[in-house]
């Protein structure tokens, strides 16, 4: 009888091994992807920030003395921006919006690629999380 127990326990060893590494790896991977989210988040609001005051249209504040977020400039600036940050390699989607005068919205998709799950079959390669921050200029 204690012969058949002994080979019982030495089957479920393993087995609780593999679930414990399993969900050890989940965890890990969602980790990631929390990160990859506040991360995405702090270069939104940090790209959003800069462009509130350097994407003012300089022509008009000098020609009619109008503080003026310029949208092309915008884009343009906040594509420079990203493309120097250190998720630029991981970059989907980006959208720059200028709204109203004084107003600019950035949009940031980051692709955020599994470690462990691409072990497991039928799993994912990986996701995509999204933030977005709103910045506001005002007057010094």
């Amino acid at each position: 009888m204690r012969a058949r127990q002994r080979g019982s326990v030495l089957m479920l060893m393993p087995a609780g091994v593999l679930i414990v590494l399993l969900l050890g790896a989940i965890a890990f991977d969602l980790s990631l992807v929390f990160l990859r989210q506040r991360q995405a988040s702090s270069v939104a609001g940090d790209v959003a920030n800069d462009l509130a005051t350097q994407a003012v249209d300089e022509e008009e504040l000098r020609a009619t003395g109008e503080f003026r977020l310029d949208p092309d400039r915008a884009d343009e600036i906040g594509r420079a921006l990203l493309a120097q940050s250190d998720v630029a390699a991981d970059i989907v989607d980006l959208e720059v919006d200028v709204i109203g005068a004084d107003t600019v919205q950035v949009t940031v998709v980051l692709r955020v690629e599994y470690l462990f799950a691409g072990a497991i079959p039928g799993a994912n390669d990986g996701t995509e999380v999204q933030a977005t921050a709103t910045a506001v200029s005002a007057a010094g």
